[in-house]
């Protein structure tokens, strides 16, 4: 049973890093330029500079695509089995 649980968790882990990932790397490229090209007044309207507009959504994104990155590290464990769930999986008592 624990195993199970495990799984499920590693799986949501994974998927859930996956999707931060994808959020947060285009985030980096489309959310600092997003400010300057598209003209949008949010926060200011320095639009020839790199100001604290960028700078702050340039760190969100790094933050998010990190940890998406370790969501995807730790969900990698999933199909690792120890040396005892193999000889559960040999004798044919797994649950999973």
């Amino acid at each position: 049973m624990a195993r199970t649980v495990n799984l499920k968790r590693d799986r949501f882990l994974f998927y859930l890093g996956l999707v931060l990932v994808l959020v947060g790397g285009p985030g980096l490229a489309l959310g600092t330029f997003a400010h300057d090209s598209l003209r949008v007044p949010v926060g200011g309207v320095a639009y020839d500079a790199f100001g604290w507009v960028n700078q702050s959504v340039l760190g969100v994104g790094a933050v998010v695509l990190i940890v998406g990155i370790v969501f995807l590290i730790l969900g990698l464990r999933g199909g690792v089995l120890s040396a005892t769930e193999l000889a559960d999986v040999k004798a044919g008592r797994s649950r999973t």
